[in-house]
């Protein structure tokens, strides 16, 4: 198995039946992987890493731009469609492979501002404040830039190589002259310390120093440390049917489980000595939470569920960025429209990678905007505010919009023969929720997504001011960048001609172009927060689950509410602290 020198440790469903350990994790995610990495470091305890998928690692999953939303493991789920999507049926999509969703993400690393963990604090968790998780950032972080401000060079000493890219397209430039001429600040780190709320930047990304991307099993499950630790075992292909518990409902004594290659249905059981923590994601968490009697109450006897515990938290409050795009026209040579047109495009771009890490593979998307709606002038669709707009440390300055800048048309349904660029821009503070909920006891059935997007009136208010501004930036760019290319605004809402400026629409003609082509862009949490259990919190401050001594949750499903970046830096992070949790917890014991 390429590129590993002997086959990667794993033990099968059959190996692990009736056995006991100190830590059982389940799910081999991006969270999964770091926990299982931090509990074994004692080699006097005993961890299980349980993972639904296998692990299909070939030289094509390693290549960043290949590998994005793409591999054996990628699964979709189905969602319950809503008004604010109009009705359209729509899939998420997820990995189930060990590393989870960081082999299929965009491989973006975006800490979030400080003001989004003052907030955190402000809800009443103190002990995640921003100058508490922040040491955490770093623990995880292995900067590998060719040049690094003094403010990040003393966060190169974690466990994720992270680099910069200079783009392969021409079209930066002149974005960055059209993204200053509306008022936006130029900057070359998102996480630079001190750095601005808002603004154009340079994306960190989570590639190693041979090009590859680099995700959670690679950087914290290696093969070399995996053998060398024989208290630590990795088992894929095993499907968690339920937590299993004591007598007084209130300890989970271990989990029952099947193998997702057997024929039979046959159950085998794992005892767990001191605790489960659960890093499965803001799907899989609370379905199995929900399938082990732990949840709202009517939905479990709904389904023929023992009501061990009621905590109605489960499975609400489901948040998701959802975005919609603005199209460029623009010369092919800078967009992947060849690589994907041209077989001939394709084997080079292959060739220029393999040979030299270079080329259209080496990574996806490479720069974006940051902006909060509330400091944009609606007279002009220009930044206002002053300096006081860009404090990084002030909740209200929390960045709502982000406009990912992708290399390519990302409706090629729509628009077929179009060599273009996407503003993919994308709600980042939505106050619209969802709910995941079982539909059946059975634990291969997926469970009822509902996504709940433009379902709060005030995210159509934030999508409509981000629609103009991302239609003013493309309007720059055409018309006073200086690009040296043909260029031209495709489509936009209302109808008719595309050269329509971005006052003349009209507020229904906004609506129905975002309601047209709002999508998720698959950043689920918040589906079992953080919070006291009376106002729908489903753990503590130490990631415990209410009611349940032994029971963590350290995935994107405890947030508070939506990261107001990217969520994979933020997963890391909280399954960092877990580790700590649980270690401090046994410390002597």
């Amino acid at each position: 198995m390429w590129p590993f020198r002997n086959r990667y440790p794993l033990a099968s469903v059959e190996q692990i039946a009736g056995c006991e350990y100190d830590y059982i994790i389940v799910g081999g995610g991006t969270a999964g992987c770091a926990v299982a990495s931090r509990l074994s470091e004692d080699p006097t305890v005993s961890v299980l890493l349980l993972e639904r998928g296998d692990l299909d690692d070939r030289w094509i999953t390693r290549i960043p731009l290949a590998s994005v939303a793409n591999g054996t493991y990628m699964v979709r789920k189905p969602t319950v469609s809503g008004s604010g999507t109009g009705n359209r049926q729509s899939d998420i999509i997820t990995a189930e492979t060990l590393g989870g969703n960081s082999r299929i993400n965009a491989m973006i690393y975006t800490r979030g501002v400080p003001a989004y963990f003052h907030r955190w604090a402000q809800l009443g968790h103190p002990e995640w404040d921003w100058a508490v998780v922040e040491p955490y950032f770093r623990k995880v972080e292995d900067m590998r830039r060719k040049s690094l401000n003094q403010a990040t060079a003393g966060a190169s000493l974690g466990m994720v190589q992270i680099i910069q890219h200079e783009p392969v397209s021409e079209v930066y430039p002149f974005l960055q002259k059209s993204a200053r001429s509306l008022g936006l600040h130029v900057e070359t780190d998102y996480n630079r310390l001190n750095g601005p709320a808002m603004g154009y930047y340079n994306f960190d990304l989570t590639i190693d120093n041979n090009g590859y991307r680099h995700s959670a099993e690679r950087a914290y499950l290696p093969y070399g440390l995996v053998q060398q630790r024989g208290s630590l075992h990795v088992c894929t292909g095993a499907m968690v049917i339920r937590l299993d518990f004591s007598a007084t409902d209130d300890v989970a004594s271990g989990i029952t489980l099947r193998s997702i290659h057997a024929k039979s249905n046959h159950e085998i059981h794992v005892k767990a000595k001191r605790e489960v923590i659960l890093t499965a994601g803001a799907i899989c968490t609370p379905q199995i939470l929900q399938l082990s009697g732990i949840g709202p109450a009517v939905l479990l006897e709904e389904h023929g569920i023992l009501v061990r515990r009621n905590l109605p938290g489960v499975g609400n409050s489901l948040s998701d960025h959802s975005a919609f795009p603005v199209f460029i026209d623009v010369a092919a040579h800078d967009t992947l429209y060849e690589v994907a047109k041209s077989p001939f495009q394709a084997l080079k771009q292959f060739l220029l990678f393999a040979a030299f890490g270079s080329g259209w593979l080496k990574s996806s998307i490479d720069r974006g905007i940051f902006l909060n709606t509330a400091h944009i002038d609606p007279s002009n669709m220009t930044v206002s505010g002053g300096e006081s707009a860009l404090d990084a440390s002030k909740v209200e300055n929390i960045p709502d919009v982000e406009i990912m800048i992708v290399p390519v048309n990302t409706r090629p349904d729509i628009y077929p023969n179009n060599s273009s660029i996407t503003f993919q821009t994308c709600l980042n503070q939505p106050f619209s929720t969802g709910t995941v909920k079982i539909s059946s006891s059975d634990p291969t059935t997926h469970p009822t997504i509902c996504l709940g997007t433009l379902s709060d009136s005030r995210d159509r208010e934030v999508a409509r001011k981000a629609l103009r501004f991302s239609l003013h930036l493309a309007e720059q760019f055409v018309r006073h960048s200086g690009y040296p290319h043909p260029c031209t605004i495709l489509g936009g809402p209302g109808p008719g001609s595309s050269c329509r400026s971005w006052k003349e629409p009209s507020n229904d003609e906004l609506d129905d172009y975002i309601k047209k082509h709002i999508d998720s862009v698959y950043h689920l949490t918040s589906s079992c927060r953080m919070g006291i259990q009376e106002e729908g919190g489903v753990v503590d401050d130490e990631l415990r689950v209410h009611g349940l001594r032994n029971v963590r949750i350290a995935d994107a499903s405890v947030l508070p509410n939506i990261t107001s970046g990217h969520p994979m830096a933020a997963v890391y992070m909280v399954a960092e602290r877990c580790a700590d949790f649980i270690k401090a917890t046994w410390n002597g014991a």
